[in-house]
């Protein structure tokens, strides 16, 4: 019974070592579906000329659970908006990421550092003539695709060192209890 409860232990570690691998991932998905979006965003202001919650509403939800997070987010905003003409986009935002995160946690695998890339977008968006939008938005997703870049590289060493550290701390901690 002993050495049974040290097993589990050891493999509770190695499953800790993958979740924090596998969050490492989920941000950097995160990020590029984010980037996916706000350039959606740009074409439908840009080239629509609608009001920003239609387009903000219409965006296109995608295939993997990150781009459907976003969709799901901006339409909330959209929606927001549209309710409140006189709301802002960062009121609407904030109303909306609370039930946004709990429908979509992956949103949660955000860091606060990717987070303030995007205050010039709740802070400016819909606020300025469409030609200072379309520079906004652009500066967004370069922020956003910067973030992403830098951050690619160091998802595999963050990963392998994660899941070694798992499975040593592991391995530790089942021949301690044994």
């Amino acid at each position: 019974m002993h050495w049974m409860m040290a097993l589990l232990a050891g493999l509770g570690c190695c499953a800790l070592g993958f979740a924090v691998s596998g969050a490492a991932a989920r941000r950097l998905r995160a990020l590029q579906a984010g980037t996916q979006a706000v350039q959606a965003i740009r074409l439908g202001v840009c080239v629509r000329g609608e009001m920003l919650a239609r387009v903000l509403q219409a965006l296109p939800a995608g295939e993997s659970p990150e781009a459907r997070a976003w969709a799901a987010l901006f339409a909330s905003i959209g929606k927001g908006l549209a309710e409140k003409p006189g709301a802002s986009l960062a009121e609407a935002w904030e109303e909306a990421w609370t039930p946004a995160t709990r429908a979509h946690p992956v949103l949660l695998s955000l860091s606060e550092e990717d987070l303030r890339l995007l205050e010039p977008l709740r802070e400016g968006l819909g606020r300025t003539p469409r030609d200072e939008q379309q520079t906004l938005l652009d500066g967004v997703c370069k922020e956003l695709r910067a973030q992403h870049e830098n951050l690619r590289p160091k998802l595999a060493d963050t990963q392998k060192i994660s899941q070694t550290l798992g499975m040593l701390g592991g391995l530790a901690l089942f021949l301690l209890l044994i």
